[in-house]
């Protein structure tokens, strides 16, 4: 007798699950860069209300500003820390509305030592619109991280980055760019990640978003991000597309929201 063959559902949950374990070592990474950056700023502040204690300078008023600013950093420790239950197993919660900016915002937060490990310059222009998407809470959140990892990734095959004086003295230094804009067409919304790493291999153009196709040939990369996005843009009710430039990619994803009416007078 032979076991039963896992389902449709059950196989796009397996791949979720292997695409977060995969992702963990380099979320932890950048994540502990960015949470020792609010917890110095609190040590600060703590120390220096101490000191103005005991030389009996306790002044209320300045007090109040480095309470203000502390209570600033818990919040965003805890966005950081709230970021990162993506890639919890125990992530899959029920779909409830978010607003897809938000997120997308919390993740490039998370994101941010990912970028300057590569050399790269974040460029984000959010929709500035307050729309809502059923969602999972940490959905859009894994997501953006896949979408960006697989445009780090693509950056760091191309090794350092190295600039010659002679070109610093022209102006005319390479730059790495990862573009993250956001649009609201139509009661859709639209995610769209862009780099100028050199693009995908012909090859593999046809297969990329397949489970375990990647252009990475050192096993660096489990080849899960664009399988992983596609599942997860489908379950927003949206789609995934991708598009390739003579120097670079494009990742969109399209997905519904609600847009709130607005009221006049």
């Amino acid at each position: 007798m032979t076991d039963k063959l896992p389902s449709q559902d059950e196989l796009a949950n397996r791949l979720r699950y292997a695409s977060r374990l995969a992702g963990v070592g380099k979320v932890a990474s950048s994540a502990a860069h960015e949470l020792n950056q609010p917890l110095n700023v609190i040590r600060m502040a703590a120390f220096n209300l101490k000191r103005s204690i005991d030389k009996g300078r306790f002044d209320p008023a300045t007090a109040l500003e480095k309470l203000a600013r502390i209570d600033e950093q818990i919040e965003r420790a805890a966005r950081l820390t709230g970021g990162m239950k993506a890639f919890s197993p125990a992530a899959q919660q029920e779909k409830i509305p978010m607003n897809p900016s938000q997120m997308v915002a919390i993740a490039l937060e998370l994101l941010a030592k990912r970028f300057s490990a590569v050399d790269a310059t974040l460029e984000y222009i959010s929709a500035g619109v307050d729309c809502q998407a059923q969602s999972a809470p940490t959905a859009i959140q894994e997501l953006v991280f896949n979408l960006v990892d697989n445009a780090v990734e693509a950056y760091a095959r191309q090794g350092p980055l190295c600039v010659d004086l002679e070109d610093v003295n022209n102006g005319d230094v390479p730059e790495r760019v990862i573009q993250v804009t956001e649009r609201v067409v139509d009661n859709q919304f639209q995610l769209r990640v862009t780099d100028t790493a050199g693009g995908i291999a012909p090859s593999l153009l046809d297969r990329v978003q397949a489970p375990f196709v990647t252009n990475a040939t050192d096993g660096s990369h489990a080849g899960l991000g664009l399988a992983t996005c596609e599942v997860i843009a489908a379950d927003l009710g949206g789609s995934l597309t991708l598009s390739c430039q003579a120097d670079g990619t494009t990742a969109t994803v399209t997905f519904p929201v609600t847009v709130p009416v607005a009221v006049t007078d």
